[in-house]
């Protein structure tokens, strides 16, 4: 099987990888800092395309806030797992992380198209004096700190669907790749690392070099981390946020077995 690529024909990588699925504010860094050697996409899946069958380097590969069908047959080699954290939680870890966050991306403009189509969407949820912020040399991070928490939030959900293209229904319960929860990793996280190594089926040696460094991390992180409890949504969503979010993801939660 040939994969064409932007009028290239490219043979398949016959090499394994274990690649992982996840998004934004879900053990990304947590994970990167754990599984040394990975290369890491932030939501290009061209570009991580192209790396699974064009490099033979790479151990480790992830994808943050990309959907590639996982049963395309360029992966047939491929060990993969998906990871999920409640999608309330997500959207209050993203809001404390775009309105603090220091990386550079984050202090500068959209990009046109995402603006204006960002912008649409929230005309409904801003009033005259907020929408005053919306303007097209304004920052994500701007935008933020000029909102109060309720609206900041409902910023944030809008974020998360339309530019970070949160998408976590084609991986789960698929039979292709096993999903593990944010949660239950942080509560143990050298047994879940340890599942997550066999299911890749790494060496018994790998398998403790990696338990080991998580075990390491959970100790000393690398970088501070503001809250990892589990199910934070339950002191901080009012009744507006609760009906926001069911209109922007229906029934997202309880299709990702969640409590709601």
């Amino acid at each position: 099987m040939w994969l064409k690529i932007r009028n290239k024909i490219i043979k398949p990588n016959p090499l394994p990888y274990r690649i992982r699925f996840s998004y934004h504010k879900c053990l990304t860094r947590y994970m990167d800092a754990i599984f040394d050697k990975n290369v890491h996409f932030l939501g290009n899946q061209v570009e991580f395309v192209q790396h699974v069958v064009q490099n033979r380097k790479a151990l480790f590969i992830s994808l943050n806030n990309g959907a590639v069908y996982p049963g395309r047959k360029i992966f047939a080699n491929a060990k993969m797992v998906h990871l999920i954290r409640h999608p309330k939680d997500l959207v209050i870890s993203g809001y404390h992380y775009h309105k603090k966050g220091s990386e550079t991306w984050n202090k500068m403009s959209l990009p046109k198209p995402k603006f204006y189509k960002f912008s649409l969407e929230l005309d409904h949820v801003l009033n005259d004096e907020e929408k005053k912020l919306l303007h097209p040399e304004v920052t994500y991070q701007e935008l933020l700190q000029g909102l109060p928490f309720e609206k900041g939030m409902m910023t944030e959900m809008v974020w998360l669907k339309y530019i970070k293209t949160f998408s976590p229904l084609i991986y789960y319960q698929s039979s292709l790749l096993p999903t593990y929860r944010f949660e239950e990793i942080m509560e143990d996280p050298v047994a879940g690392v340890r599942k997550i190594c066999q299911h890749w089926q790494l060496s018994e040696e790998d398998v403790a070099y990696y338990c080991d460094r998580a075990a390491h991390y959970n100790r000393n992180p690398s970088y501070p981390i503001r809250n990892s409890a589990a199910y934070q949504y339950k002191d901080v969503y009012t009744k507006e946020l609760n009906r926001f979010f069911k209109q922007q993801f229906n029934e997202l939660v309880t299709r990702l077995d969640y409590p709601d």
